[in-house]
């Protein structure tokens, strides 16, 4: 079964920690980067994706059948979606394992979610209907 493990930053929770005072709470880089080899060798880890402050993100709205873009941030908000992680695992015990393994997941939130369809599932869909 595939997850998409959803991270969310708590821009509160985070307030007056450098980022290195918070890779080196996460257990350091060689930590970080030693559990993401782990998962990728047992087949589990499929992607991870860290994102860039919402802040420098871009908005696009079709208005009257034409594109609106802004860089106005969204409405107020403590929590922003950080990065996520996509895993394939035998269970949801496994994948509860794994999302309590996230760097400082006691100060983020994590937001476990099934994958109904990947792209394979999706274009084999589209090519059974004849699309």
């Amino acid at each position: 079964m595939k997850f998409l493990l959803l991270i969310h930053n708590n821009a509160e929770a985070l307030e007056g920690y450098s980022e290195e005072q918070l890779m080196e709470m996460s257990g350091g880089p060689a930590a970080v980067v030693a559990t993401a080899r782990e998962l990728q060798a047992s087949g589990e880890l499929l992607s991870i994706l860290s994102l860039k402050d919402p802040r420098e993100s871009k908005r696009v709205q079709l208005v009257g059948g034409t594109p609106v873009v802004s860089d106005r941030p969204f409405l107020e908000t403590k929590e922003f979606l950080a990065g996520a992680i996509v895993v394939d695992c035998a269970s949801l015990d496994r994948v509860l394992e794994l999302a309590a393994r996230i760097p400082l997941v006691e100060l983020r939130r994590v937001e476990i979610r099934e994958v109904h369809l990947d792209e394979e599932d999706f274009i084999s869909a589209a090519e059974i209907a004849g699309l």
